[in-house]
């Protein structure tokens, strides 16, 4: 081989290639192959050698294989692990659902990704079809006796009948915060990371956890009764999980808030460091309690996934507002003049909270969860200039904004999100039409406006190079896969063959295919 100089555009870039002596042929590097087209691809070794893998995409396509369920999982969402997301700042413990950095990194509740969260759980159930796996039960004070807790003087751990349960508690009381409280001996050095017990506070309460990581390193985890999303002092890591009457069933994930807690630490915690430090949760120690009240049915478990899809159906239940809708309560900028206030509607978020909404009513039979749902379809008839998120195109075609702007920026996954959440909500109320005719309208628009995303060799991500006369944004992988994923899903509800097709030629897209030339 030869070294070859290589002139890029005219000498806009220059670089060292290689040139074969036998055959003439030009080889340039691989490193400047994948910045110039933005493919993807190392090396790799294969059974003995080494093999240069090429990928055009780096995202997955997803096609089910099986008619749509709408009790079943939600689309492809069993894959999704939310709370793992850098975006999310924590599972709050008040709430009991996972609060967004994205946008404002003080945390507020993003309903899209409430949604979304409640939706990954209970699909991973559907799936898995088993909720927690083994349980590991270290207190349900069914036994009078109580001498598995250590309590020092002037502490005071007690066995009684609870009314208000029907059965036997853990009655505890400390002196003040300071000091040794009283603890139960947990040991656990399995899976079981999902800590779960029911709590009844007649004062403030903190609830510690003790857990060691790999190299013998020691955190703790401070449940208090208060309001404080979360902070870190050193390897101490605190939450609010609030105060109520009566009692309440808390369901933590120990490694989730653990990594929460180490990640707000961070310089950056919004970022991704580039050497993420990693570790592993060893065993679970102790539980110590402190101030004043009763617990009960201390577990340890592998999962929780009902507890976790209930707590975000609840929450969209008690937070949905006189419109029907859950608020944005965070400005979000789309490009310089274009930006919405906060108390922004999305449209993708009230469809995604729809197909929350009635499988929790599937689940529990409880209409609470449907008269939700239903109240959540009003926006889809406001138009975006006046509170909602119906847009027009050309005055012909509604279309459902997941950024409700002035100008429409006309978002195609959030359209289509919302169009799913339509149709979960018929399926579940066929009675009741509003949700069918909203959903029929905006299958006309899809497939009316479905061509104008297509960019030759991917897709666009929204119209706005159309509408706002701005330059076009271009789909990155993971969206343009999501798009045709989304299509394949609504091929299957509607057979019209122009989205079928579409998705099919999409689907080249990803493996280097364009569109044909003139």
């Amino acid at each position: 081989y030869e070294i070859l100089e290589v002139n890029v555009n005219g000498g806009e870039k220059k670089l060292q290639g290689r040139l074969d002596s036998s055959s003439g042929e030009p080889y340039v590097p691989f490193s400047f192959v994948k910045e110039y087209f933005e493919i993807y691809g190392e090396v790799q070794k294969q059974k003995e050698k080494k093999v240069l893998e090429w990928r055009h995409s780096y995202s997955e396509i997803h096609e089910s294989k099986f008619e749509y369920d709408p009790k079943g999982t939600f689309l492809w969402f069993q894959g999704y692990h939310v709370e793992g997301r850098l975006r999310v700042k924590c599972i709050c413990g008040k709430e009991e659902v996972p609060v967004s950095s994205q946008w404002n990194p003080n945390g507020h509740y993003y309903p899209i990704q409430i949604a979304q969260y409640g939706l990954s759980h209970y699909s991973s159930y559907i799936a898995e079809r088993d909720d927690t796996g083994k349980v590991k039960l270290f207190e349900d004070a069914e036994s009078v006796f109580d001498s598995n807790w250590v309590v020092s003087e002037p502490n005071k751990v007690e066995n009684i009948v609870d009314e208000e349960r029907g059965s036997r508690v853990i009655k505890f009381w400390t002196q003040g915060f300071v000091g040794e409280g009283v603890s139960l001996h947990l040991d656990s050095s399995t899976k079981e990371y999902v800590l779960s017990f029911h709590l009844k506070q007649t004062g403030d309460v903190i609830i510690t956890v003790s857990i060691e990581t790999k190299h013998n390193t020691q955190h703790l985890i401070h449940y208090t009764s208060d309001e404080e999303m979360i902070s870190v002092k050193q390897n101490e890591i605190f939450m609010g999980i609030g105060t109520w009457k009566g009692w309440r069933k808390i369901t933590r994930n120990l490694d989730t808030d653990l990594r929460k807690g180490l990640r707000l630490s961070e310089k950056s915690p919004n970022k991704k460091p580039k050497n993420t430090p990693k570790f592993s949760v060893t065993e679970i120690q102790t539980i110590t309690l402190k101030g004043s009240g009763c617990i009960d049915n201390i577990t340890l478990s592998r999962s929780a996934r009902l507890d976790f899809f209930m707590a975000a159906a609840n929450w969209f239940v008690r937070n949905q507002d006189k419109n029907g809708g859950w608020p944005i309560t965070v400005k979000r900028k789309i490009m310089e003049g274009v930006e919405m206030a906060p108390g922004w509607y999305s449209a993708m978020a009230q469809g995604q909270a729809m197909s929350l909404l009635t499988r929790a009513y599937y689940h529990t039979n409880n209409s609470v969860y449907l008269e939700a749902a239903l109240k959540a379809t009003s926006l889809f008839g406001v138009p975006a200039n006046k509170g909602g998120v119906r847009a027009m195109f050309m005055d012909k075609y509604p279309w459902y904004e997941e950024y409700p702007t002035t100008p429409s920026l006309y978002v195609l996954n959030g359209f289509i999100y919302s169009l799913v959440g339509l149709h979960d909500l018929t399926l579940a109320a066929p009675k009741k039409t509003e949700a069918k005719a909203f959903f029929d309208d905006g299958m006309k628009s899809l497939k009316a406006l479905l061509l104008m995303f297509d960019a030759g060799s991917g897709t666009f991500y929204d119209l706005r190079h159309v509408s706002m006369r701005a330059p076009p944004n271009l789909a990155r992988w993971d969206y343009h896969t999501l798009h045709v994923s989304l299509l394949h899903f609504i091929s299957g509800i509607d057979s019209d063959r122009v989205v079928k097709d579409t998705a099919v030629r999409w689907t080249g897209y990803t493996k280097g295919k364009r569109a044909k030339h003139n």
